[in-house]
């Protein structure tokens, strides 16, 4: 699938999140060095980088799991580095894991409408809630079944309407295209453009990087946790460091 013209506008004067010299060693070695961040309101940002390049170490911190050594996070000019891990959902954070992390004893229905009355306090305003999201996403039918046993496509789709249920501004997804087949890519691929036409930005990461860059509007890429390369995926590709250290001379841009 690929991403056609669309007529939105990136405002690149205010970032709705922002990542500030931030830093973080584990037993004295470093795996994020200064690194520095930004995404605008309703932008697709790919995150791309060899394993143990230090995405999941930021994204960790981003959300609260880990503690920087230095440096800031920012929602919408706000830092929210002092916010405990539970209550960044309420600046505006969103996060899906890669790992699935769904109530698996439960309905895909009550999946989504259990969480949504946490946020939602009103009973009839929290199912309408639910049965909108699941509308969006593509899970009326499958309202009945337990978690449990759904495919890994319908599972993504659940994780996706249920990322949504605070109304973020901001969302982190981790590898959600990672063992899914291609039909399920391209599925999730029209979900999360969906999301953005909401007005949410997004930050992705993924090693199949067609795929991100046939998502993304921009992207940065992370090695030895340093941001060596940032641009669009042909200037990403006309990037000399980004091209050794990285794609490699061999790397196919379909």
């Amino acid at each position: 699938m690929k991403k056609g013209f669309r007529i939105l506008k990136f405002k690149k004067d205010k970032p709705v999140f922002e990542v500030q010299n931030i830093s973080k060693s584990f037993d004295g070695r470093p795996i994020l060095k200064k690194l520095s961040l930004k995404v605008f309101p309703g932008e697709i940002v790919g995150l791309l980088g060899p394993n143990g390049s230090g995405k999941s170490t930021l994204f960790n911190i981003a959300i609260g799991a880990e503690n920087a050594d230095s440096g800031n996070v920012y929602i919408n000019g706000k830092s929210i580095s002092q916010i405990p891990i539970h209550l960044r959902s309420k600046q505006g954070l969103g996060y899906l894991p890669q790992t699935r992390s769904l109530f698996n004893t439960l309905s895909v229905f009550n999946n989504i409408y259990g969480l949504c009355q946490i946020h939602e306090k009103n009973n009839k305003k929290a199912r309408e809630q639910t049965e909108s999201l699941m509308e969006k996403f593509n899970l009326t039918h499958l309202r009945a079944i337990n978690a449990g046993v759904i495919s890994g496509g319908e599972g993504k789709r659940l994780s996706l309407a249920r990322l949504m249920i605070t109304k973020p501004k901001i969302v982190l997804i981790d590898e959600i295209w990672s063992m899914v087949d291609p039909l399920v890519v391209q599925d999730m691929q029209k979900y999360i453009l969906q999301i953005q036409s909401q007005g949410v930005s997004c930050i992705l990461t993924d090693h199949s990087v067609n795929t991100l860059f046939e998502t993304t509007d921009r992207n940065y890429l992370i090695d030895s946790g340093e941001i060596i390369a940032e641009g669009t995926k042909r200037e990403l590709l006309k990037n000399s460091l980004a091209v050794q250290k990285y794609f490699g001379a061999g790397f196919v841009n379909y």
